[in-house]
């Protein structure tokens, strides 16, 4: 991807919603080689078919990282009815490349290769012609710099830096991740113990805020006098 930001929903929709092909494609165009991914369960055999939103998007670019907010409908194709709506976030992790788009790294520069092309451009006298007193050597640099730094090593191989993927993380909260297995029962259940840990921390904190009020005070005086 050169332009990660703009690219990545296109890549996400391919990996997630297209054909076996597009799935090759783009793992295969988008991924670095050995790339990590961490998901709980394996999507494309349980839901072939899944639906999602791409809520947001986000780079790091200093920790080459995207983040994406997902909003996605999982639905289990043996199991009837079946349909999990969720929110995750996934992290890709990137890795820039030097490799251009069609996949195979650039050339080795060639100073001979590079000499014999501006002369049959014109660009350059030949080494004949200079030996003949025809032409000088100095001729080839009046040229314009721009076409000097058109044949330099770093211009062959330059471009613009595109990215890899090199590991993508799916993370879900507990109360999402529960919809995958008990659907929304095991969400409530969740979210009521969610609550219930809450309600606790209040009643633990009005409790006993008094007492770690009386003794905090005690213990910084027997500090000080040490």
């Amino acid at each position: 991807m050169e332009n990660p930001i703009d690219e990545v929903k296109d890549v996400v929709r391919a990996l997630t919603q297209g054909s076996a092909e597009e799935q090759h494609d783009a793992i295969y165009r988008y991924f670095a080689p050995g790339a990590e991914f961490e998901h709980p369960f394996c999507h494309k055999i349980l839901s072939p078919k899944i639906d999602l939103e791409i809520e947001s998007c986000v780079m790091d670019e200093q920790a080459n990282l995207i983040y994406l907010k997902i909003f996605q409908i999982f639905s289990i194709w043996f199991i009837p009815f079946y349909r999990a709506p969720v929110h995750l976030v996934t992290v890709l992790h990137l890795s820039p490349s030097t490799e251009p788009v069609n996949g195979h790294p650039p050339p080795p520069y060639d100073a001979a290769q590079d000499k014999l092309q501006a002369v049959q451009e014109g660009a350059e006298p030949s080494y004949a012609a200079v030996a003949a007193g025809e032409a000088s050597a100095s001729e080839g640099q009046q040229q314009p710099q721009q076409q000097q730094g058109d044949r330099s090593p770093s211009a062959r191989g330059s471009g613009p830096k595109r990215y890899l993927i090199q590991k993508q993380e799916d993370l879900y909260q507990v109360n999402e991740f529960l919809k995958f297995v008990t659907l929304s029962p095991g969400s409530a259940v969740a979210g009521f113990l969610q609550l219930f840990a809450t309600i606790f921390c209040v009643i633990g904190a009005a409790m006993l805020g008094p007492v770690m009020k009386a003794i905090l005070p005690a213990t910084s005086a027997k500090t000080k006098q040490r």
